[in-house]
């Protein structure tokens, strides 16, 4: 086989040569508009986050954080409700109808099948997703879910819980702080007015509650707990956990008297979003944090996208050779480390910055240039329902899709509209954010 030089210089040993090679390459731009150009999608994918749960927390723990008591849910905490069950079911709808007209699924349930691999972690939501989108992009009655036994902590979604690597806690808090100015109580300044709109809400008129509250500590940063190598404690972890369940309210369909007590609409929501993407961005989306809790994923995912180039089998990918759709559902924390490791953004209406919506997912398709055998280029995005398609539980369609934003990767994005990026550049950069002592052997 004669390889193409990106492959050889991937599977150099000695990852201080690999250094070397990567401080000599420049990266080219790319562009295309396969629509007009011909070019082939050989391979998409989706890293997604589960749909509509309930709070990971029960009403009584949540019972502290407002005035009157929590709304009911249906299902015990950190479950899939039935309404995000039909959520997800009309976004893999939208991802069948839109990968069949690129040629990457053909609508016939025998010849699809092997096209789509699906790999969730082992929560019951994560589950549920993949086996919903499966049965949305083959057609078939249940489709064949790849994830570890129930209790098992998996490297590709929960690195620090499965152990891999040896991160340094103080240096993961050093590097929060330090985006911080080193004093917490900046940020709580910063995004006081914020945090006065979410105790309206929590509280009632005048926002005050009657004794003793949670919001009362300061912010701090501190080492992580569940698949966290960092944490915050007080009002901006508080401001997020309660900003998570008024999200989740709305989108999952309850009456407006039940969401935030009848105080949160859908534009109170997208002001307090800045709380919810405030936590993730310094808690999971710092890049210290994002290379420990991400390396290994991204690297998994640049193994795939390499073997769909070649066409033959690369150690780390997941899936055979031949897959066109690659479907990986991880949770908020995954999208905001692959996120903050690559520094990409995104932004979508009805939001704030980099949102990790239920459902949501940042794409990544591989395509072919027409009538160029080894030309190939990474294209970028973050595709998901807005706040009020997921309320109203619209129907997508390729004329009535949900939100998207193309997403600039940079050192290897080019030129706009979709700003693609050659993928012997997408490899480079990502092999330098990726650190190597963070990557699990065995997947």
């Amino acid at each position: 086989m004669n390889w193409p030089p990106w492959f050889r210089a991937r599977r150099v040993q000695a990852w201080t040569g690999v250094a070397v090679l990567i401080a000599s390459l420049v990266c080219t731009a790319g562009r295309a508009d396969p629509a007009a150009s011909g070019d082939e999608l050989r391979l998409a994918i989706i890293l997604t986050r589960h749909g509509v749960r309930s709070p990971l927390q029960t009403n009584e723990a949540l019972a502290t954080f407002a005035a009157q008591p929590w709304p009911r849910w249906e299902v015990a905490p950190g479950i899939q409700t039935p309404r995000g069950n039909a959520l997800i079911a009309l976004m893999g709808d939208y991802y069948q109808a839109r990968f069949a007209e690129a040629g990457a699924l053909s609508g016939d349930p025998a010849v699809d099948g092997p096209r789509v691999f699906i790999r969730t972690d082992n929560d019951q939501r994560t589950i549920e997703t993949g086996r919903i989108l499966g049965k949305s992009l083959v057609r078939v009655v249940e489709p064949e879910v790849h994830s570890l036994a129930a209790g098992a902590a998996d490297p590709l979604f929960r690195p620090v819980t499965a152990h891999v690597g040896h991160p340094s806690t103080q240096l993961a808090i050093a590097a929060v702080l330090g985006r911080m100015g080193g004093d917490p109580a900046r940020v709580d300044r910063a995004y006081a007015s914020q945090l006065a709109q979410l105790m309206g809400i929590l509280f009632g008129p005048g926002g005050a509650p009657a004794g003793p509250s949670p919001f009362d500590r300061p912010t701090a940063v501190v080492s992580g707990k569940w698949d966290s190598v960092v944490t915050l404690t007080g009002p901006i972890h508080d401001a997020a956990q309660c900003t998570e369940g008024l999200v989740l309210e709305y989108a999952d369909g309850m009456a407006s008297a039940d969401v935030g007590w009848g105080r949160a609409d859908g534009r109170a929501l997208t002001d307090l979003l800045a709380l919810h993407e405030l936590y993730f961005d310094l808690a999971q989306r710092t890049f210290y944090p994002a290379q420990v809790q991400g390396s290994n994923l991204a690297s998994h995912i640049v193994d795939t996208l390499e073997q769909a180039a070649l066409g033959d089998p690369v150690p780390g990918a997941l899936g055979p050779p031949g897959e066109r759709i690659v479907v990986l559902v991880g949770h908020d924390t995954n999208i905001a480390n692959i996120g903050g490791l690559f520094g990409m953004n995104w932004w979508i209406p009805g939001t704030q910055a980099n949102p990790m919506l239920p459902g949501g997912a940042l794409v990544f398709e591989l395509w072919k240039r027409a009538g160029q055998t080894s030309a190939f280029y990474v294209r970028t995005s973050y595709v998901v329902q807005t706040l009020d398609q997921m309320r109203e539980a619209t129907t997508l369609t390729l004329a009535n899709p949900p939100a998207r934003s193309p997403i600039f990767v940079p050192g290897c994005s080019g030129e706009g509209p979709a700003f693609d990026a050659p993928l012997a550049s997408f490899v480079r950069v990502a092999r330098h954010v990726i650190d190597p002592s963070f990557i699990a052997e065995d997947q």
